[in-house]
């Protein structure tokens, strides 16, 4: 009964990551051909230091107004080649990096399925994939900002030194969360071990 229950969560999780897999490929690859349409939309947001005029901004009740150290998104309405290249590369490693990651889970858990899980083959993989997910991860993010620097330069009136708004934390913590439960897996393994050669 737990077995069977247990076959049933792995072969949702399974499906689960396969479509994660396949919907990230879709995006990643739509994507790619969108950035070589001519007149294709890039968006990017720029710091609010750098822009002029704010404070006279509309809409807005009185005592509201831009947060001067925050980001307002802008839309360039004819961007050229180098310009949409540069908003693909804020999106496409990430969305790649998301399929890779997906496509591994979803092999861990079909040998899972397969045979027994509790395997030290399946905690090495576990923490091959929580380390992808970390460096790889790390370095996506910090591709995504040195294009989005670029970007905000063609944008902006008067050169400005770019300051990374947004965090890779996500990344780290998603790998340190696959970390801890292969290490888990492996404490668990080996506990089997040690039960099997006292019985």
């Amino acid at each position: 009964m737990i077995r069977t229950r247990l076959g049933t969560w792995l072969g949702w999780l399974r499906a689960t990551a396969t479509f994660v897999f396949i919907a990230a490929l879709c995006l990643a690859v739509a994507l790619l051909v969108i950035a070589f349409v001519p007149g294709s939309p890039v968006t990017q947001e720029l710091p609010s230091a750098a822009l002029t005029g704010l404070d006279r901004v509309g809409g807005v009740t009185t005592g509201v107004g831009v947060d001067p150290s925050g980001w307002v998104p802008f839309t360039i309405h004819d961007p050229s080649l180098p310009e949409r290249l540069l908003y693909l590369l804020t999106l496409l490693p990430g969305l790649l990096l998301i399929a890779e990651i997906a496509r591994r889970i979803a092999g861990l858990l079909r040998v899972a399925q397969a045979s027994d899980p509790f395997t030290t083959t399946t905690a090495r993989g576990l923490t091959a994939v929580a380390k992808l997910t970390a460096f790889a991860g790390l370095g996506t993010w910090i591709l995504s900002q040195v294009a989005q620097g670029l970007l905000s330069a063609t944008m902006l009136a008067s050169p400005r030194t770019y300051t990374p708004h947004q965090s890779p934390l996500g990344w780290l913590a998603v790998g340190l969360i696959f970390a801890a439960l292969a290490q888990i897996l492996d404490r668990g393994v080996a506990m089997r071990a040690e039960l099997d050669t006292v019985i």
